[in-house]
C-alpha cells in the first residue's frame, strides 16, 4: 500500500512537469529571431551608405507608378507622424487599460519599439533621398533609416486587433483584421517611399525592428498570455 502510495506521488509529480508550459512561446520567438537578424543586416548595410544599390531603381520603380486614389492614403499615413503618432500610442494603451488590464504590460513593451526606432536613428543617422535622385513631396525632419511608420503599424495594428477585435468581434471580423495588417504594411511602405521620405531598405528595416520587437514580446508569456489565452469569439 505504501509502495502504492509512492508511486502514485512519483506519478503527480510526473505528470505535473509534463504539464508544465515553457515561458516561451517558440513560434514567436522564432520569427523575432529570424526578423531581428534582417534587421541588424539592414542596420549594418545603413552604417555604411547613403543607399543600397537597389535602393534607387526600386524607388524610381514605384514612383513611376500613377497610384490613383491610392495616393489619399499615403498622405493620410504621412499625416500620422510625431506627436500624433504618440496620440495615438496613448488613446490606443488607455483602451488596454479599460478593456484588459492585464494586457497593459504587453501592449506597453510592443509600444516601446518606438524607442529603439529613436535610438537606431540618432545612430545611424542616414539622411533622407536626395530631390536630384527621386522625387520628394516633402521632407519631414530626422533621419531616413529606419522607416518610424513602418515600425509604429506593426505594433499597433496587432495590440488593436489581439486586446480590442479578438474578444469581441465574430471570427470572420478577426480574419479579415489579420489580412488587412499585411495590406496596410504594403500600403504603408509604398506610400513612405512613393513621397520620397525613405529608401525602400528604409521600410524594410523599419517592418524588420517591428516584427522582431512585437513578436519577442509575444513570445514571453507572462506578458502574452492574458491576451493569447484568452478565447476568441467563435461566432456571430
Amino acid at each position: 500500500m505504501i509502495a502504492g502510495t509512492r508511486g502514485a506521488r512519483r506519478g503527480g509529480r510526473g505528470t505535473g512537469r509534463r504539464l508544465a508550459r515553457p515561458s516561451v512561446r517558440m513560434p514567436f520567438a522564432v520569427v523575432g529571431l529570424l526578423a531581428l537578424l534582417l534587421y541588424g543586416a539592414d542596420t549594418m548595410a545603413a552604417t555604411m551608405s547613403p543607399c543600397l544599390g537597389w535602393d534607387v531603381p526600386v524607388a524610381r520603380a514605384v514612383q513611376a507608378v500613377d497610384w490613383g486614389p491610392l495616393v489619399w492614403v499615403f498622405g493620410a499615413v504621412d499625416w500620422i507622424e510625431g506627436v500624433r503618432q504618440v496620440v495615438l500610442t496613448g488613446v490606443l494603451l488607455l483602451l488596454v487599460l479599460l478593456v484588459n488590464p492585464r494586457a497593459t504590460p504587453l501592449a506597453v513593451v510592443c509600444a516601446l519599439s518606438g524607442a529603439a526606432y529613436g535610438l537606431t536613428e540618432a545612430l545611424v543617422r542616414r539622411p533622407r533621398p536626395p530631390a536630384g535622385v527621386v522625387h520628394v513631396v516633402r521632407h519631414t525632419n530626422g533621419f531616413s533609416y529606419p522607416s518610424g511608420h513602418e515600425v509604429f503599424f506593426t505594433w499597433f495594428q496587432v495590440v488593436l486587433l489581439l486586446v480590442l477585435v479578438r474578444p469581441y468581434l465574430p471570427r470572420p471580423a478577426l480574419i479579415l483584421g489579420w489580412v488587412l495588417v499585411p495590406v496596410v504594411l504594403l500600403l504603408v511602405a509604398v506610400g513612405r517611399i512613393d513621397v520620397g521620405e525613405h529608401w525602400p531598405s528604409d521600410v524594410l528595416g523599419g517592418l524588420a525592428l517591428g516584427v522582431a520587437w512585437t513578436s519577442l514580446a509575444l513570445s514571453v508569456r507572462w506578458l502574452s498570455d492574458p491576451v493569447l489565452d484568452r478565447p476568441a469569439r467563435a461566432g456571430p
